[in-house]
């Protein structure tokens, strides 16, 4: 089992003429060698330093290789972490691109997307994965791995680390710097081969053992040991219905004439991204009027229609286009809030902070939902409940009944978890997942998370209508993911239909509004290291003014200016 280790180090007085320094490791006074990096400290004074993976060093993300200056403080990740966890699937991806250019220089590698426990992965124009490829490039990773070699950062101008990709046939990279603002460029060498970073990577490759590669076709997936756990899956987490939609929206890139950030950027810069929004939305709009004539077809039986979804994947603005449509297809949708459906407080399980969780299943009142959604389907008249979030009360509500031609949705994040809706048969009810499952990629080495599309669609919303600061919603959001992680993506695959909500455009659009809130996060503040990461990734893009962005888009529900009312 690998643990969480924290330590704190705070360097203080010096002694034998100022070549050593005294530091507290968790209460523990210790001195030690000038000069000395984290690594070393570490080696000496903790014997379970090899689950120490990459350590925030005053608020700073930084590798084992950084060397501790008096006064430093430094908390050490493992792989429990969300930090620590990042580092070692950049690590082995990092790894992975430099075995597959060193033993096979013909094959061009591309890290696609998240998918079950692991990064997608195939090689470009066709080339094919076969098994007995997916075993070569295994046992290089083992040798390699074997050998302990280590990353080490370097910092090169940009001028120069461009003539190196230039050299080494590297177009891609040379355009992509091409929009990098800085005249010096921090990377990562790994023996002979180079490249870019947006993390900081392991201390070298003996720290990655824990590994699969699953053939999965046409590519591969490069998949990881999950935090709290010792070793890789035994088996792996298939999730076809979500894969379907990834290979989908790879199309509509092709579609769009954007496959990554570069071709972009080049669209932005030749004035071409109106027409882009445009074909973006109207990709959008045919497939949620696709999903309502799914809706019209099975209309005798389906009544009921659950959309659910992790935070900032737009399910609100989804939920009203759809109704629009189903308008369309002469069907009147009633919309039912999951939220009114809360038991009251004092009934409201709580997390282990003592803090009331309010995303566990156990904060629905299922049993009354069941009865009133039994009711509604026989043509019932039902007074639904109102949810007072002040007091903490359920209140009496309206008195709502179904009438011919009308169909019930339900937004929240249990839609899913079939123990919501138990007592309905599975005929009458259609389940929709919706997130924003970003299919644009930074190069073909570099993915964009979908959580970091979500986190920045969510410091923008926050500050725009809650007046929240960037740092305030990086606190909210550790809490939310968890949440997910336990009552969303489990259930993914439940979903009868998946719609995603990413636009290949948003993050020029969200760059403006989020750049300023990350900036406001300052380096004495433990949150300063994810803002100082994702302002790092942000500078790639070229930003696009909001103006261009229809009123009825899924982005306006984070930037503003939506002619829906929320």
């Amino acid at each position: 089992m690998i643990i969480l280790c924290k330590i704190v180090l705070l360097c203080g007085k010096r002694r034998d003429g100022g070549m050593m320094s005294e530091c507290f490791i968790n209460t523990k006074r210790y001195t030690f060698k000038k000069g000395s990096t984290v690594l070393q400290v570490l080696m000496e004074t903790d014997k379970n330093y090899r689950q120490v993976l990459v350590v925030r060093k005053n608020n700073r993300l930084c590798d084992l290789h950084q060397k501790i200056k008096d006064g430093d403080k430094i908390e050490t990740l493992s792989i429990n972490t969300r930090e620590g966890f990042r580092c070692y699937q950049n690590s082995l991806s990092f790894l992975l691109s430099a075995v597959v250019e060193e033993y096979f220089p013909q094959k061009r590698l591309i890290i696609e997307h998240s998918f079950g426990d692991g990064f997608y992965c195939k090689f470009s124009n066709g080339q094919k994965v076969s098994k007995k490829i997916i075993r070569e490039l295994t046992r290089l990773m083992r040798k390699k791995i074997k050998e302990r070699i280590p990353f080490v950062r370097i910092e090169r101008t940009k001028k120069g680390i461009i003539t190196y990709f230039k050299q080494k046939g590297k177009k891609e990279k040379v355009q992509l710097l091409g929009f990098e603002k800085g005249a010096t460029i921090e990377l990562y060498r790994f023996k002979d081969y180079i490249d870019f970073s947006f993390t900081p990577l392991v201390a070298d490759s003996s720290y990655l053992q824990d590994f699969k590669l699953h053939f999965y076709n046409p590519g591969f997936v490069l998949r990881f040991p999950q935090p709290m756990m010792k070793h890789v899956n035994k088996n792996f987490p298939d999730e076809p219905k979500l894969f379907h939609i990834f290979e989908e929206y790879e199309k509509w890139g092709e579609i769009l004439g954007v496959p990554n950030l570069i071709s972009l950027n080049r669209k932005i810069e030749a004035g071409e991204i109106s027409e882009l929004i445009k074909v973006a939305e109207a990709l959008h709009e045919k497939k949620i009027a696709r999903i309502a004539d799914e809706i019209k077809a099975r209309w005798k039986k389906l009544r009921i229609v659950l959309i659910a979804g992790p935070s900032a994947s737009g399910k609100t603005t989804f939920s009203k286009r759809l109704a629009v449509q189903l308008r369309v297809n002469c069907l009147r949708p009633i919309t039912i809030s999951l939220d009114d459906y809360f038991v009251e407080r004092g009934k409201t399980p709580r997390l282990p902070d003592g803090t009331y969780d309010y995303e566990s299943i156990g904060a629905i009142d299922v049993a009354l939902l069941n009865k009133h959604l039994s009711l509604l389907l026989k043509g019932e008249k039902v007074t639904i409940p109102k949810f007072e979030f002040s007091t903490g009360k359920r209140l009496k509500g309206k008195t709502i009944a179904m009438k011919k031609g009308q169909v019930l949705i339900i937004e929240g994040i249990h839609g899913l978890n079939e123990k919501l809706t138990e007592q309905i048969a599975k005929e009458k009810k259609m389940k929709i997942y919706i997130s924003a499952l970003t299919q644009l990629n930074v190069d073909q080495n570099h993915r964009i998370s979908t959580r970091d599309t979500r986190i920045v669609r969510r410091i923008v919303r926050d500050n725009l209508f809650r007046k929240h600061t960037a740092r305030e919603t990086f606190g909210i959001w550790k809490n939310v993911e968890k949440g997910e992680e336990r009552n969303i993506f489990p259930f993914q695959e439940e979903a009868d239909i998946m719609f995603n909500s990413a636009l290949v455009y948003e993050l020029s659009v969200l760059k403006r509004f989020a750049v300023p809130l990350l900036r406001s996060v300052t380096s004495d503040q433990e949150e300063f290291s994810e803002a100082e990461r994702l302002l790092k990734f942000l500078s790639f893009f070229v930003d696009v003014s909001p103006g261009e962005v229809p009123p009825t888009s899924i982005l306006r529900e984070f930037i503003g200016g939506s002619s829906f009312l929320y």
